[in-house]
């Protein structure tokens, strides 16, 4: 059981070090270079903050080298209560880990191009960044899929709280509508928006609170019947 604590405790400082260099490389950094509907301010964010670009690929494949990491101990974890399945989610992971990489790739390209001049970089940047745009929302998918598949273990196990298993599979769900809506499958704008916001709420209530659970309590303990037996006392 402390091994199982040891193992869930680690997991959830990899889901914890998977939330800062999510962040920090989404909202901070690529948010922050990329203007929307402006790729000419957006060109020029690029050529002037170069290191800062560098910063978010780094803080990217640290993100997707821990999610990776992480199928293992998940799969320790959640083979008790059904190995197939405890198998699959951890595949699932491995498999958009693998598929962010490619959608990485893409980002890889425009810091090759930094380095050439700003015309061969301005005339590839919008291709680019719609590639990785585009295949991280697949990806997404395929990581909504190991949630669903992951919050349907959490939910039969009783080595975590029933709520957290339907927050997770609640997050996997949104995962899938809102990269359904980024791939042009729903074409309507307030619809897409819609289904951010509800990226947004879910899928940090979902993991945060998968991840919450794991730092401080680690895995609920079993309660050994034989402690609860009253010890003799010896009468002399």
């Amino acid at each position: 059981m402390k091994n199982e604590k040891t193992i869930a405790r680690l997991t959830g400082v990899g889901y914890l070090g998977i939330f800062i260099c999510g962040f920090f490389a989404n909202f901070y950094i690529l948010e922050g270079l990329v203007v929307k509907g402006d790729m000419l301010l957006t060109h020029q964010n690029f050529i002037k903050h170069p290191s800062q670009f560098y910063q978010g690929i780094g803080a990217f494949g640290m993100m997707i080298l821990l999610d990776m990491l992480l199928a293992i101990p998940l799969y320790r974890l959640l083979k008790v209560e059904n190995k197939r399945c405890a198998l699959i989610s951890s595949a699932l992971r491995l498999a958009n880990g693998l598929y962010f990489i490619y959608a990485l790739s893409y980002l890889l390209d425009i810091a090759c191009e930094l380095s050439e001049t700003p015309t061969v970089l301005a005339n590839s940047l919008e291709g680019h960044l719609n590639g990785f745009n585009r295949h991280w929302a697949i990806g997404l998918i395929i990581f909504g899929l190991h949630l669903l598949v992951l919050g349907s273990l959490v939910r039969k196990s009783k080595k975590f709280p029933l709520i957290i298993g339907v927050l997770l599979s609640l997050a996997g769900t949104g995962y899938l509508l809102d990269s359904s809506a980024q791939l042009e499958l729903f074409s309507n704008e307030d619809i897409k928006e819609l289904f951010a916001t509800i990226v947004i709420v879910v899928g940090t209530l979902g993991e945060l609170s998968f991840t919450l659970f794991l730092l401080i309590r680690g895995i609920r303990g079993k309660t050994n019947p034989q402690n609860l037996k009253p010890k003799d006392s010896n009468h002399q």
